[in-house]
């Protein structure tokens, strides 16, 4: 049923959406949303997450709707991210918009150490 729904769009279209998405984020109102519910959540990565991927899913949602994606609720936004799935296999530029879209999505997290060392003297 996906292939169904990806079988109109094109490569060029997902390009075009993506990088209206990235720009959308970029906009001085969306940026200090964002630095908003970053202050808000501290260290909380929960709340982090609550609040920053519905924003996030909103401002793409925006986008995607005028890039010929549905616009009723989950199911743009699914035929969407498949369509990146699809395409980033094969096309580079893509794949590096997909990889800055998640990091706007979920930020990147400090990875802590897998092995710290201890005196053993």
């Amino acid at each position: 049923m996906a292939q169904n729904r990806l079988s109109n769009v094109t490569v060029e279209q997902v390009k075009a959406a993506m990088r209206e998405i990235l720009q959308a984020f970029e906009k001085p109102e969306n940026k200090a949303k964002i630095q908003e519910i970053e202050q808000e959540a501290g260290s909380d990565l929960v709340k982090l997450l609550q609040d920053r991927l519905p924003f996030a899913a909103e401002i793409q949602q925006e986008v995607i709707k005028s890039h010929g994606f549905s616009d009723d609720g989950d199911q743009g936004s699914l035929t969407f991210t498949h369509a990146i799935k699809l395409f980033e296999k094969d096309d580079e530029e893509i794949a590096d918009m997909a990889a800055d879209l998640k990091t706007r999505f979920i930020p990147l997290l400090p990875r802590p150490p897998l092995f710290v060392p201890r005196d053993v003297t």
